[in-house]
């Protein structure tokens, strides 16, 4: 056991050093130029509502520091063309069987499942597609597929949001997995400065009747993982 638990933690000292270390993508040369016009260039962005950043029990103030740098991503992916901005968030009903594993957020017609002002201020809004979902899986139940048929010449995806460790996961290895389904040449990116998830310490889970979420651990490991993947997960993108 002290063998393990010593493996265990020079793991987790490789990973936060691999994070530490994640490049610095340019617009142009990494994203532009390799997927040939900014019509295959496509932003996401998960869970970009109050629930998760301003208010409710899932708020959280890691999510609403990194909303402003997600913002003006968009606004320089807008600068340089981009038009297909999506976004993919939380719209639950009141019975959501959601909420046997997560405290009750975003609920249908409430103040929680608006956009945040960061997102809905932005001078292009009404360009966004927005997808709503009642689980934290973007395509299950939801129109992603159906967009995502109607528009093949989008080979590469950048996905942002909130958490890393649930919806921006699963949204990028489903993007990149669809990607690898279909043969089709394209990258998804993660760029880990407009990500990051919530923190529920051991004593509030045990009050919530769920698990903790150690937010710095799914982080980092989130990230890592999606990079075993094949997404590619950089610092941030400039």
């Amino acid at each position: 056991m002290p063998g393990d638990l010593h493996s265990v933690h020079a793991f987790l000292r490789l990973v936060e050093d691999w994070v530490n270390r994640l490049p610095t993508y340019q617009w142009y040369e990494n994203v532009l130029r390799g997927a040939g016009s900014a019509d295959a260039v496509a932003m996401f962005a998960v869970d970009t509502i109050n629930a998760f950043a301003h208010e409710g029990s899932l708020a959280s103030g890691r999510v609403r520091a990194m909303l402003n740098r997600l913002r003006q991503l968009f606004v320089r992916a807008h600068e340089w063309d981009v038009s297909n901005f999506v976004l993919v968030i939380d719209s639950h009903s009141d019975d959501a069987e959601e909420f046997r594993y997560f405290p009750a957020h975003a609920l249908r017609g409430t103040t929680e499942a608006r956009l945040v002002p960061e997102i809905e201020s932005l001078p292009f809004r009404d360009r966004l597609t927005v997808f709503v979902k009642n689980s934290f899986h973007p395509a299950n139940a939801t129109s992603l597929d159906p967009w995502l048929m109607d528009n093949p010449q989008i080979t590469h995806f950048v996905v942002t949001g909130c958490g890393t460790d649930l919806g921006v996961y699963l949204l990028a290895t489903y993007l990149h997995t669809y990607l690898l389904a279909h043969n089709a040449p394209g990258r998804v990116i993660v760029p880990a400065d407009c990500t990051d998830t919530y923190d529920i310490a051991p004593d509030l889970a045990r009050e919530l009747g769920i698990l903790p979420h150690p937010a710095d651990l799914c982080h980092q490991l989130a990230l890592y993982h999606l990079a075993i993947h094949g997404v590619t997960v950089v610092k941030d993108i400039r």
